[in-house]
């Protein structure tokens, strides 16, 4: 089979089970209406499927069923691969340059996600999270360091709605102002030391690390932020701020350049 038959053998595969998720469960007659598929080609790929436990056919009633469900990501739009494209070979470079790792975080709701990592790369012992895993807001490095360069419109419409979460504290606006103040002051966000890198509490959960971030602007517009992330037992928060801030920055602001470049005029 040659690679475009590869490819085309994929992209009919995929439109298949699109196809089944749609209609739940479809005889072959459905399928081929449905997609438009010639039926011999259409049944070699339901049998392909099926050995690949993508599909079933119970005897009942000889239909057939999705058992995956296609489910698309936000983390996957346009936008979060033209960054992670533009971000990479940034990020790739601090990692050769300063050993510790970085993630590449974005805002979505009231929560980071970690859209991109280093940590694999890097080959130390440090814990990895999946792409995609759910950052706090307001305890992690990444978290603080966007809201704290974010638009105070976007800022204050952040705040309402932690309000309104239960549990919030009565002094949240205090909380997030001297937050602010103090990550713009120092050029870098820190983690909350009660933070392990989960929802849990860190005497549930704790990762063992420390992590700086700041964020990454272009256009006037905070598009994620990136992070340097250590084992807490290995160096000191000062120490690692002496050495990296610079080289941290500096990655932030090659990710914007990149993306700037990569962006279609206006």
């Amino acid at each position: 089979m040659s690679s475009d038959d590869a490819v085309r053998s994929v992209m009919r595969a995929m439109q298949i089970l699109r196809a089944l998720q749609d209609l739940q469960r479809a005889s072959l007659a459905e399928l081929q209406r449905h997609t438009g598929l010639p039926k011999p080609t259409l049944l070699r790929l339901m049998h392909t499927l099926e050995a690949e436990q993508a599909v079933w056919r119970p005897q009942g009633d000889g239909l057939w069923r999705p058992a995956v469900l296609l489910q698309p990501t936000r983390i996957l739009r346009d936008e979060h691969l033209r960054l992670v494209e533009a971000a990479m070979p940034a990020l790739e470079a601090l990692r050769e340059r300063v050993i510790w790792p970085s993630d590449l975080a974005v805002r979505q709701g009231l929560s980071m996600r970690l859209l991109e990592t280093t940590r694999r790369a890097s080959g130390l012992a440090v814990n990895r999270d999946p792409i995609g895993h759910r950052i706090d807001l307001l305890r992690s490095a990444v978290g603080r360091a966007y809201l704290a360069h974010c638009p105070p419109a976007e800022r204050a419409s952040l705040l309402r709605q932690l309000q309104r979460r239960p549990g919030a504290a009565r002094d949240l606006p205090e909380r997030i102002e001297a937050l602010v103040a103090e990550v713009l002051r120092q050029g870098y966000a820190v983690r909350d030391p009660h933070y392990g890198g989960s929802d849990a509490s860190i005497d549930t959960f704790d990762d063992q690390l420390r992590a700086i971030a700041v964020p990454v602007i272009a256009r006037k517009r905070v598009l994620g932020c990136i992070n340097l992330v250590w084992p807490r037992r290995f160096a000191a928060r000062t120490d690692v701020v002496a050495r990296h801030l610079r080289d941290l920055q500096q990655a932030a602001s090659a990710i914007a350049d990149a993306w700037v470049a990569g962006a279609a005029p206006r």
